[in-house]
């Protein structure tokens, strides 16, 4: 009996837990640093935005050409180009509608200075007859038969009437006519106006670098690139030319900690392309608009910009996505004890203390916190021992 007694007592030591010296944590004097979650991406100070050229009467734009990301281009070599088909099919008509003016423009001058000349003639003619008539009114009465005279002064009459019809009725036939040239010299130069522009802009479909710079496809809201075949509606950014000489990174920030972030606080950025490089950086300027993350998170977000101060030696890339830690708050030479050694309940905050005697359970008062520690401000001496996960209180 007593045998089995001792067995038992052996197999309960055996699973009891491990020594309050292995399971304890020491007060330590240090620096609290802390911080907001920051996570964005990065883009070119010095660049130039590239897309479909500003064609009227199109907004839709299909793309032909894009050069290989990364690729370093010179000022003027081609970057990206549109299909220009359909301004081919509308330059052909226009051409045509200029041309079929321009015709009739010349079948009007022509016709209009034959008409001119035949008023003339009749001008002309009419005004012989009016001398003629007036000889014959003017004539004495002894010489003239009263009957004849009365019909010569008629036709006097007549002809000064003629004469001013056939005047009247050239000016107004002149003006119908300058009218007429006008208006299809207008519809010619309105199509040859029409004709340089398309001209020009099947010319602008193909998108030429505006400076020396590496291309950088450009990430649309749902995060894809355009290629060759994709559609682009007008004043898109389809790609950049940029200097990759100066980087600055775009940020977003939770809703909740907007409040806390101010001009000036130092980041710490970390690239998921390469984790193990920190950029140091500060923020530069905070949008206090908030909107969603993205369409495919429902996060309320604020946004930063963060100007970087550290990256030598890292070939950094518009468009790298970083995560990292905005520094809001630094408290130097304070005690410190990890969260998870401290237990908040409805009487207020306190931590299991092991002495050489047992453990004892101290109320604390606690200052600020970071996601690990959490700074004492009274209750606590440097140097004590607690118990890391503390549980139910002593």
């Amino acid at each position: 009996m007593m045998r089995r007694a001792c067995l038992a007592c052996a197999a309960a030591l055996a699973c009891a837990p491990a020594s309050a010296e292995s399971s304890t944590v020491v007060v330590e004097r240090g620096t609290l640093v802390v911080t907001v979650d920051v996570a964005g991406t990065l883009r070119a100070v010095d660049s130039d935005h590239l897309g479909p050229p500003p064609v009227p009467e199109m907004w839709n734009f299909q793309i032909q050409m894009m050069a290989p990301e990364g690729e370093e281009v010179a000022e003027g070599a081609p970057v990206l180009a549109f299909d220009a088909s359909e301004l081919g099919r509308k330059l052909e008509e226009k051409i045509a509608e200029r041309d079929s003016a321009a015709t009739q423009l010349e079948l009007k001058q022509s016709s209009s200075r034959v008409a001119r000349h035949d008023e003339q003639l009749a001008i002309a003619e009419a005004e012989a007859a009016l001398r003629k008539a007036k000889v014959k009114a003017d004539a004495p009465p002894g010489i003239t038969a009263v009957i004849e005279l009365e019909k010569a002064r008629l036709d006097l009459v007549l002809a000064q009437n003629n004469v001013e019809y056939l005047g009247k009725k050239a000016a107004a036939a002149a003006r119908r006519d300058a009218a007429e040239i006008e208006a299809w010299r207008g519809k010619r130069d309105r199509a040859e106006g029409r004709v340089q522009q398309i001209r020009a802009a099947i010319e602008g479909m193909a998108v030429r670098a505006p400076r020396r710079g590496t291309v950088i496809h450009q990430t649309d809201w749902e995060g894809h690139k355009k290629k060759p075949g994709d559609n682009a509606w007008r004043a898109e950014t389809v790609i950049q030319v940029v200097s990759l000489a100066k980087m600055t990174g775009d940020g977003e920030i939770d809703e909740v900690d907007l409040g806390r972030v101010a001009l000036g606080q130092a980041v710490a950025l970390r690239l998921d392309a390469s984790s193990d490089a920190e950029i140091a950086g500060t923020i530069a300027e905070i949008s206090h608009v908030v909107g969603v993350a993205s369409p495919q998170s429902p996060l309320k977000v604020a946004r930063v910009e963060i100007a970087l101060s550290d990256a030598e030696g890292l070939r950094l890339r518009p468009g790298m996505r970083f995560r990292g830690d905005i520094e809001i708050q630094r408290v130097d030479e304070a005690l410190l004890v990890p969260l998870s050694a401290v237990t908040i309940d409805a009487d207020g905050a306190h931590v299991v203390r092991s002495t050489a005697t047992g453990d004892v359970r101290v109320d604390v008062e606690l200052g600020a916190r970071s996601r690990e520690r959490v700074v004492v401000e009274r209750g606590l001496d440097e140097g004590d021992h607690l118990l890391a996960e503390p549980g139910e209180p002593p």
